[in-house]
């Protein structure tokens, strides 16, 4: 049965004498079957949104996460000529994190238009629009246009753009593909989503698709702040991920006869059998035991020498939640949303009448300090916190005042009911209980006793934000866990600083 999608360019799209199926399963295998040998279910669910993908018609964005090895790019190309094929898309701009990166996926999609059987069954989509006067219009190494009215463009983000058109007509389709890079500091990060989405997105026409696709290289990139609901961008996006590559991995160190040492994986299941096992264990020799925790797993902020790297995080379900008795709300601000500032951390936690602590909320980002107080009331009033905390080595008086003031803005904005009893305010200096390093080797034993629990769903950036301190920054996320915790495991308010009224 053919999708609406597909109904609507019936006899458009190829050649009427072509035998070329429509279904995006029977497509892959007619057209490209060395790159479908295997496929798995989340691989399925992208292949079906492209195929409703139809033209004029608008679609919610589709955002994958998948493990480095697991055809990522691949698919985005392939996806990239299905649509051209049907003719569901005429104008789409290829996002890569560097010019060069781009321009390599727009020859691999030319080449694919160009293959034989693709230019047997759609020949005015493989072939290169021609001029006036008999010139190529454009089938260079950043673009390709083709007779038929597609147009691909290759655009990096170390390059400049706004306002990008191809005779008046604007993307109807942005690929988002790598757009993350490894050593991408905080600064570069919010360079890079500002250019996304002050620059590329809205260039785009009303009709316009996005689809974004990468695996978790850092846990402040692009994609980790849509993977873990930090994202103010892309919010109607479908999530499929963060997928790994082994689900429940666990593997151990063995010896071998010559004395050197492997890796072994003895348990978990291969998301993928392109990825399966034996695959896995061979990246893992090749790559190393951390790159592919990285690069595979999305366990971004994995660090040999960590002081939470081998803590072993309790997690329960929101639905398992017991009675929470007090809850705490602490802020690690700083002082400016400038390129060399460090982020706002957030961290909700709230504590049973046994004493076990809850982690219920997590959130870190660049911006400015009011709108991280803004974060905080919001988030106190949807969890109903008793206090909200500040840590600080500028005093209190300066983040108290920011505070009022910004809770009565809202009040007078209708964002927080005027029957809301507002937490406490409090504050602690930075150095008031010992260094950095010693007040997470306390909240460390607190781990090790068990006495705190993660909630499922807030537990990811939280847990990558521990265990890279103290290797690399950003720590503002795991200090302010740190007097969250902190807060609550003292049983009393008398150790912070800071009016309650």
């Amino acid at each position: 049965m053919q999708s609406l999608a597909s109904t609507l360019v019936t006899g458009l799209s190829h050649n009427p004498a072509s035998d070329a199926p429509d279904n995006y399963k029977d497509w892959l295998e007619y057209f490209y079957p060395s790159y479908v040998t295997y496929f798995a279910e989340h691989h399925g669910t992208i292949w079906r949104w492209l195929e409703a993908i139809a033209i004029d018609t608008v679609t919610d964005p589709m955002i994958a996460i998948w493990p480095r090895g697991g055809g990522k790019s691949t698919t985005a190309e392939l996806g990239v000529a299905y649509v051209g094929a049907r003719r569901a898309r005429r104008y789409i701009l290829y996002v890569r994190s560097t010019q060069d990166q781009a321009d390599k996926s727009v020859e691999n999609i030319a080449a694919l238009l160009e293959s034989p059987l693709f230019a047997q069954n759609y020949p005015a989509v493989s072939r290169r629009r021609i001029g006036k006067y008999g010139q190529s219009k454009g089938w260079r190494r950043n673009r390709l246009s083709t007779d038929s009215g597609l147009t691909v463009d290759a655009y990096g983000l170390d390059t400049a753009m706004r306002g990008t058109k191809v005779e008046e007509n604007r993307p109807d389709m942005i690929v988002l593909d790598d757009v993350d890079a490894k050593h991408d500091s905080m600064g570069t990060t919010k360079k890079k989503i500002e250019t996304i989405t002050t620059s590329i997105l809205p260039a785009g026409s009303p009709d316009l698709v996005v689809f974004g696709i990468q695996n978790l290289l850092i846990s402040t990139g692009f994609f980790a702040q849509l993977a873990y609901g930090q994202a103010d961008f892309l919010t109607n996006a479908t999530i499929v991920g963060p997928i790994p590559a082994v689900d429940g991995l666990e593997y151990e160190r063995l010896q071998r006869e010559d004395g050197k040492y492997e890796y072994k994986i003895i348990d978990g299941n291969p998301t993928w059998e392109g990825q399966n096992i034996e695959v896995c264990e061979r990246q893992i020799s090749l790559w190393g035991l951390n790159s592919f925790l990285v690069e595979a797993q999305h366990d971004v902020d994995v660090t040999k020498d960590g002081t939470y790297t081998d803590v072993h995080f309790r997690h329960i379900s929101k639905e398992d939640l017991p009675f929470l008795r007090r809850k705490v709300c602490w802020v690690d601000p700083a002082v400016s949303d400038s390129d060399d500032s460090d982020a706002m951390g957030i961290q909700i936690d709230g504590i049973c009448e046994e004493g076990t602590i809850y982690r219920l909320f997590s959130w870190e980002r660049r911006t400015s300090p009011k709108n991280a107080i803004r974060q905080a009331l919001l988030k106190s009033y949807e969890l109903d916190c008793n206090e909200v905390g500040f840590e600080t080595d500028q005093g209190g008086a300066l983040w108290r005042d920011q505070f009022y003031a910004t809770y009565k803005e809202m009040l007078d904005a209708g964002e927080l009911p005027t029957d809301w009893v507002r937490p406490s305010f409090r504050s602690a200096k930075a150095g008031s209980i010992g260094s950095k390093r010693h007040r997470h080797n306390m909240m460390r034993t607190a781990y090790d006793r068990g006495d705190l629990v993660h909630v499922e769903g807030e537990h990811v950036l939280l847990e990558n934000a521990l265990k890279r301190f103290p290797i690399h920054k950003p720590f503002d996320l795991a200090d302010a866990a740190f007097w969250s915790w902190r807060s609550l495991a003292a049983g009393s308010r008398v150790w912070v600083r800071g009016a309650s009224s």
